[in-house]
């Protein structure tokens, strides 16, 4: 019984023990990203994380650990490999408000592993008319992540 009580007090950890950063990530294949933060992506546009990455550490040895996608609380897939990018078919979406999580592992020198989590509201719209171009350009948005200790 001893032995495990040493066990338990290592495994605690405090919210102050985990560094700060901020998620620089590019996307494709929407509009418009609006004041709110909603995404505006055309029905059957394919819409693309193209990358995540932290910026504005406040630790020098900072690495993300993959990213997991969820689509309406549905499990889309991860991709662990850098730039940790994913790509939506939206073609068979209803039109209307959707919610898109990821999950992203992180791991600093001297830190607790901790999981920071994004969230956005993908508005699905009325498809492009014929002759519009599609969205291809890449946006960047720099957003400060929800941090919480594994």
């Amino acid at each position: 019984m001893l032995f495990a009580l040493p066990l338990f007090f290592v495994a605690c950890s405090d919210d102050d023990d985990l560094p700060s950063f901020q998620l620089q990530i590019d996307m494709k294949g929407q509009t418009e990203i609006t004041d709110k933060g909603v995404v505006v992506v055309p029905q059957g546009t394919p819409f693309t994380i193209e990358s995540i990455k932290a910026v504005n550490p406040s630790v020098k040895d900072l690495a993300l650990g993959g990213a997991t996608y969820y689509w309406d609380y549905v499990f889309q897939g991860s991709n662990i490999v850098s730039p940790f990018g994913m790509v939506f078919d939206t073609e068979n979406l209803p039109l209307g408000s959707h919610l898109l999580q990821i999950y992203i592992p992180v791991l600093a020198v001297n830190y607790s592993p901790a999981e920071a989590v994004v969230s956005y509201t993908i508005k699905i719209v009325e498809p492009l008319e014929e002759g519009e171009p599609t969205p291809d350009t890449p946006e960047s948005q720099t957003v400060t992540p929800q941090i919480g200790s594994k």
